[in-house]
């Protein structure tokens, strides 16, 4: 310290003296001694030079791609299982289907007519349109379509589903003929 204070500052240099304040604080509060002389710069030591060790390779188990199952066992499993119960009328008995679908293409369980549209139809409805709860919001034409009831249940994409048809009204004639691939054209007797 003493040494610094000896050294008498230039007068007309402000920002010059102002450096050297600055560069002495800085010194001593890093712990160096203002006025030692520069150390040569020393070399990198070895450890600092060698690149960080490489990462461990991942185990055998993690790279190696998951048994892929038979396709024949995919190609058995249905993605669509309903049960179609269709009434010709209120005192009629009700006639019941199967349908079986994996895809728009339909299974071996499947005793319902015209499976293929069936199923074809189903994929393009999905099961949310079998859920839908009638929006009450909408005026219905009054018209009568025919006496046919029908229901349809079971999994549609592994989804459990439920619904139910009539020909009461023009709404009800509208979800029927939206499902007519299913449940068929119906109409009056």
């Amino acid at each position: 310290m003493d040494r610094v204070h000896r050294q008498p500052a230039r007068i007309g240099r402000p920002g010059l003296a102002l450096a050297a304040v600055a560069v002495h604080i800085a010194l001593v509060s890093c712990g160096g001694d203002p006025g030692a002389t520069p150390a040569e710069p020393t070399p990198p030591s070895q450890e600092s030079v060698m690149p960080p060790p490489a990462p461990a390779p991942p185990s055998q188990e993690s790279t190696m791609p998951s048994p892929v199952p038979p396709s024949s066992a995919a190609s058995t499993e249905a993605t669509t299982l309903l049960t179609v119960e269709i009434r010709q009328s209120e005192t009629a008995e009700p006639v019941e289907y199967v349908l079986e679908c994996s895809g728009d293409a339909s299974g071996p369980n499947t005793t319902l007519p015209n499976a293929d549209e069936a199923c074809a139809t189903v994929q393009s409805l999905g099961a949310d349109f079998f859920n839908a709860l009638p929006n009450t919001n909408v005026v219905c034409t009054q018209q009568y379509g025919g006496p046919q009831t029908a229901s349809i249940s079971g999994t549609v994409n592994g989804t459990q589903v439920r619904a139910r048809f009539a020909l009461t009204d023009g709404c009800e004639i509208l979800r029927w003929n939206a499902v007519r691939g299913i449940l068929g054209a119906g109409g009056a007797a």
